[in-house]
């Protein structure tokens, strides 16, 4: 037997069988959803794009502003962690805060740098993922906030708005855990000051807007006939800052029209020590519904540098 015959025999006795093993991981999958009489040959469109069937950072709405303008210059690293609807996710985020315009305009970038996961099978089966534990990117998301009226001017209370745009930086749709499209939030801010002393502040805030996000169409249990979701979103909340001290809680979520699990609600609270240009920071986030998760998030801030003008 010549050579390259020889070759390409021992060639195909090492491919058949990878091929096979390829076809019996499927399998499984294939039999539990159907696939792919179900919704098509693409199995990222039997993936359910809703907040209660994805990971936990995929819908990470940004926490409440207080509407009075952060001038600081500061960056924060921080580790999260959240346990919930059968999944464990752990992850470190980064958040910087750039003011633009001295108490008119800021812009934030916020980023899931790499997070870790581990789901139970059965929330496996339900989310229709392929893997019960990996690792993987997460989005880069930014926002700007912009004062319209400042309170004790022209209006008693403070008032202005923020725009909040979420990337598809993040990876592994097909295991749910990052939405590959983009979401967009738009919201209008009032904060109202209660106290004002020199070392101590008090300020009450609320937030309504709209959200907006592309959904898969594939028309399965729990998905959508729709190619978009959109959704009121709401935050109220409290802030109390004292000397070195500052603890804020609020109640934030959103109400998405479809009604297939996209109505997350959460009770967050944040805590800083901050006695010199390094703060430590502890939050904890609540989640009001039987599918939400439970975050907590610790970490520290450096404070670079203050807008003068």
């Amino acid at each position: 037997m010549k050579r390259p015959l020889r070759r390409l025999i021992f060639n195909l006795l090492l491919f058949v069988p990878m091929l096979c093993q390829a076809q019996s991981f499927w399998d499984w999958w294939d039999q539990l959803h159907n696939y792919p009489d179900a919704a098509g040959p693409n199995r990222r469109r039997y993936i359910n794009i809703s907040p209660g069937y994805m990971g936990p950072n995929a819908f990470a709405i940004p926490s409440l502003p207080n509407m009075t303008i952060d001038d600081e210059l500061w960056l924060q690293v921080a580790g999260q962690m959240h346990r919930g609807n059968g999944d464990e996710t752990d992850n470190l985020f980064v958040k910087a805060n750039i003011p633009l315009a001295k108490n008119k305009v800021s812009l934030y970038v916020t980023s899931v740098a790499y997070e870790t996961w581990h789901v139970t099978a059965e929330t496996r089966d339900e989310r229709r993922m392929i893997s019960i534990h990996e690792g993987n990117s997460g989005d880069l998301a930014y926002g700007f906030i912009v004062k319209a009226f400042e309170e004790g001017k022209l209006l008693p209370f403070n008032f202005g708005f923020r725009a909040h745009v979420k990337t598809t930086t993040g990876g592994q749709l097909e295991n749910a855990r990052s939405t590959d499209h983009s979401l967009y939030l738009w919201d209008g801010i009032f904060s109202k000051t209660l106290v004002n002393k020199e070392d101590e502040k008090l300020l009450v805030k609320l937030a309504v807007g709209f959200l907006t996000w592309q959904t898969n169409m594939n028309k399965l249990p729990g998905g959508s006939n729709q190619l978009q979701n959109d959704a009121i979103s709401y935050g109220l909340g409290i802030e109390y800052t004292r000397k070195k001290w500052y603890l804020a809680t609020d109640l934030s979520g959103f109400d998405g029209y479809i009604g297939n699990r996209d109505n997350p609600s959460f009770l967050r609270s944040q805590l800083e020590f901050r006695p010199s240009k390094f703060a430590v920071r502890a939050e904890y986030n609540y989640g009001l519904k039987s599918w939400d998760w439970n975050t907590a998030t610790l970490g520290v801030r450096y404070y670079f540098l203050e807008v003068k003008k």
